[in-house]
């Protein structure tokens, strides 16, 4: 299984996914992310997802994962973020169209926040990004996840206009950041 390394004080890596190893930790992962989304989305903006999605929280987020590992198996790569042997957090690179990639689902759980993981893992999939020949790297973020807008910022990521790609449901658009950085 490929991996990324790098220097960390905790046993950490960076494998790529494989649905033969990482299929359940993977749906973990990104149930605790939405759902994380879904109740800042409520406390902060009132917004319930559900009607936003048209479904409830697991099977969208079953769906969405499935259509997510399709989109990054065959245009992209899918690392998974692995302490102790433990896969705690993740991040995708995808092709959006010739020469431009976008990131998504960069997300580490709370506990594991704080010690420089989730640059490390932009780092790699910017890396990633100059591989794949992509002059340009977009993203999209909640206005409410501000860690994550400063450290996309200390890269190097600038504000832009909504990219007509955006998976973001059009009921939450008016919450939501979209940003581009040139490599």
């Amino acid at each position: 299984m490929p991996t990324h390394s790098f220097s960390s004080s905790k046993n950490a890596r960076f494998v790529v996914y494989d649905f033969n190893f990482h299929a359940v930790p993977l749906l973990n992962l990104c149930m605790d992310y939405f759902e994380w989304m879904a109740d800042e989305l409520i406390s902060k903006y009132d917004i319930d997802v559900i009607p936003a999605i048209g479904m409830n929280l697991r099977d969208y987020v079953e769906n969405n994962t499935d259509e997510f590992i399709s989109l990054i198996s065959t245009n992209g790569v899918l690392y998974l973020l692995e302490v102790d042997n433990e896969i705690v957090g993740m991040g995708g690179l995808r092709r959006l169209k010739d020469g431009v990639g976008e990131i998504k689902r960069m997300y580490i759980k709370p506990e594991y926040q704080g010690e420089g993981l989730g640059k490390e893992l932009l780092k790699c999939l910017l890396s990633k990004g100059k591989e794949f020949g992509f002059s340009a790297i977009y993203l999209e973020t909640g206005a409410f996840m501000t860690t994550a807008q400063h450290l996309y910022r200390s890269v190097g990521f600038r504000d832009r206009e909504m990219y007509p790609e955006t998976e973001v449901p059009l009921q939450l658009q008016h919450v939501w950041l979209f940003m581009e950085k040139r490599i």
